[in-house]
């Protein structure tokens, strides 16, 4: 929902991933925020080739350097300010986006672009 506290934007190094999961069972969501600077992306975690999530680890979404984010399963890279597929299989593919927004230095799931 928006509005919806995710935590301070300092809970995520800059160029790392956090997920955050939320209700159990047939009702989780689960998505990923990336930081990059001041900026936070929002993305559902799921591959759009291989529609199983990102990470096989706790909040590991980025490729070694930080600068892509790679699914785990098959290697494929996204690009953080829009999850477009550059890289491997998902190859313009793009990530499902989830708005987020950054006030005060604290992260919030934001209504979506009209």
């Amino acid at each position: 929902m928006p509005g919806t506290v995710l935590g301070p934007l300092s809970d995520i190094a800059d160029g790392g991933a956090k997920e955050y999961v939320f209700g159990r069972g047939t009702t989780v969501f689960s998505m990923f925020v990336v930081r990059k600077g001041q900026a936070a992306y929002g993305y559902l975690n799921l591959c759009p080739h291989y529609s199983s999530p990102l990470n096989r680890k706790s909040d590991r979404f980025m490729n070694d350097d930080g600068t892509r984010i790679r699914c785990s399963a098959h290697f494929a890279e996204f690009r953080i300010e829009d999850g477009y597929g550059i890289a491997g299989a998902a190859e313009r593919c793009w990530l499902d986006p989830v708005p987020v927004e950054v006030v005060d230095g604290e992260m919030r799931l934001a209504a979506p672009a009209p």
